[in-house]
């Protein structure tokens, strides 16, 4: 079987920083010279105009093309003309993504007949059930502070940015659900899969644990991922390859039974693309400064 590759990258946070703009396009570069297969970014893209702005930087790569947003993506100001956030996820970012040529697969999955393979992805969320049964140990005020996302220094912006109808655990459960059908459409089509999530598909891939806890971490654990998703996962890893996240900027390797699960990593100033060569299923690591 010839080498067929799909590249990975997350957290390119467009518009943010020069220095991981200039990242960025060095990343870009790199595609050019040696094009993948297959490109999927893992969300946080650009807040607001720049995701587009982002995704015009791939307009000469020729190759199939995905994403999954992030929650920076869903951000909105007061009296957003976009409207709120789920407008902005549901509408208007899988518009702009058909318009640059990238599947958006919180919408469908991407299925690779002649591969037996489907990627399978979503922006994911959180519903505090990571730290939820620990936090009475670490605050008196515990449920307050998840309500208001307050952590001991500072605010999580997604309580001021991020602007829906839904409360967290009804979003992640309505973005696990989909995830779980649109896994289960795939594995109808081909044998196996991989998923690409922003928030951190299991526990394994959120960021590395600090000995004793604090409770800002368990906050951030909190606001991470959810043990729904680590179920569907579970359910169906006989048929899960691998598993892609991002969002906490931290590189990380771990298993989630038989799956393999990769945190990419990157951050604000630099920026990090896996390479997978699922032919011969391998994976190399690139760094962008």
């Amino acid at each position: 079987m010839p080498d067929w590759t799909i590249a990975i990258t997350a957290d390119l946070h467009w518009g943010i920083r020069p220095q991981g703009d200039a990242a960025t396009r060095r990343l870009v570069a790199a595609l050019e010279c040696q094009p993948p297969d297959v490109l999927v970014l893992a969300g946080d893209v650009g807040a607001g105009d720049d995701f587009e702005r982002c995704l015009e930087l791939f307009a000469s790569l020729p190759v199939r093309k995905a994403l999954v947003p992030g929650n920076h993506d869903v951000w909105v100001m007061d009296n957003d003309s976009r409207g709120d956030s789920w407008q902005v996820y549901s509408e208007l970012l899988p518009r702009i993504s058909a318009k640059h040529g990238f599947h958006y697969l919180d919408h469908a999955p991407l299925v690779f007949p002649e591969m037996n393979l489907a990627i399978v992805g979503s922006m994911n969320w959180y519903d505090y059930s990571w730290a939820i049964a620990e936090l009475p140990k670490f605050a008196a005020d515990w449920d307050e502070r998840l309500r208001t996302k307050r952590f001991l220094r500072g605010r999580h912006n997604d309580a001021r940015f991020v602007r829906w109808s839904f409360t967290d655990a009804s979003m992640t459960a309505k973005l696990v659900t989909t995830l779980e059908n649109q896994l289960r459409e795939a594995l109808q089509q081909v044998d196996k899969a991989i998923v690409v999530t922003h928030h951190p598909a299991f526990f394994g891939l959120n960021y590395p644990s600090v000995v004793p806890p604090h409770l800002d971490q368990m906050l951030w654990r909190a606001f991470s991922g959810n043990r729904s998703l680590e179920q569907v996962l579970e359910r169906n890893a006989d048929r899960i390859a691998f598993v892609f996240s991002g969002h906490t900027h931290k590189e990380r390797e771990n298993v989630l039974g038989k799956i393999r699960g990769f945190n990419i990593g990157g951050d604000y100033e630099w920026k990090r693309l896996l390479m997978l060569n699922w032919s011969q299923q391998t994976l190399a690591a690139s760094e962008f400064r």
